[in-house]
């Protein structure tokens, strides 16, 4: 008697979850077929390929768009760039100020103190060479995703992958070929393996040598089938959903060696970074 209670509280909590799925695929796939959802999507894709999307740029102030959609592509703009031409900097400014109001003029001169949007200026390093060594090197962009049988990262997102899943991935299998990617990264690089006597986090910092990452790890994890290892990911400062998504079909890959575990201090995007710096 027990067993068919169990059996019927087990189908109706099926009918239930599935009839929630299928709602939220309906949300999903009214938002991703909006002309306008495919638009943004087309030129943040052109961005990420080093393209300029000026033109755009100006369309969607002339539209009023929210502003912080419009804030988060001038960021992108200018980060897969190496900056904006001084010109067309001070006119791209000048329009947001007029157009969404004096206030927002605080908001991009944070976004210029975090240099996530600025001119470009030729004492800088170059980084729109940077990103495009960084596309190459890592292979962030994929063109042709497997959608019937996914079998990269990039498939979560419809042909990018993010940086930090694909570093983690490359982590697994060694940074031989990687050295100059890695070096153009921002921030200190820091390839520490744990011996039995511990290394102070100031003795690291001194150290230089890229490692060789998880693959010695790699090669261990392959010799126990039955349960992988953990490896976990910490994330200071925030994630975005993505970000996650992609280290969750990593780690769920057959011929990934490791079994994925995401810490982080905060979950973010790109609407909740740019207003963090209002």
């Amino acid at each position: 008697m027990q067993s068919l209670l169990f059996l019927s509280d087990m189908k109706t909590c099926t009918k239930r979850s599935l009839t929630t799925h299928i709602h939220l695929a309906e949300l999903v796939k009214q938002t991703t077929e909006e002309s306008s959802f495919r638009q943004r999507w087309q030129t943040e894709r052109s961005m990420l390929e080093s393209e300029q999307c000026y033109d755009m740029l100006e369309d969607s102030i002339a539209c009023q768009e929210p502003p912080y959609q419009l804030l988060r592509l001038l960021c992108l703009q200018s980060l897969t760039s190496g900056g904006i031409k001084s010109a067309k900097f001070d006119s791209l400014r000048r329009e947001v100020v007029q157009t969404y109001g004096y206030e927002y003029l605080f908001v991009l001169n944070n976004l210029e103190k975090a240099k996530l949007f600025r001119r470009k200026d030729t004492s800088w390093m170059d980084t729109a060479s940077t990103f495009t060594n960084l596309r190459k090197q890592l292979a962030l962009i994929n063109a042709e995703v497997n959608t019937a049988d996914p079998d990269d990262v990039s498939y979560v997102s419809s042909g990018y992958a993010p940086l930090t899943a694909r570093l983690v991935q490359t982590a697994t299998q060694g940074w031989t070929g990687k050295d100059e990617a890695l070096r153009e990264l921002p921030g200190r690089l820091i390839d520490v393996t744990q011996r039995e006597i511990p290394e102070d986090f100031a003795t690291s910092l001194k150290r230089s040598v890229i490692g060789p990452g998880l693959a010695p790890l790699s090669a261990l994890a392959t010799i126990n089938d039955k349960k992988k290892p953990v490896l976990v990911v910490y994330f200071v400062g925030g994630v975005t959903l993505m970000e996650i998504a992609a280290l969750r079909f990593l780690s769920k890959r057959p011929t990934f060696p490791f079994s994925i575990v995401c810490i982080t201090t905060n979950i973010i995007n790109g609407g909740t970074l740019l207003k963090s710096l209002s």
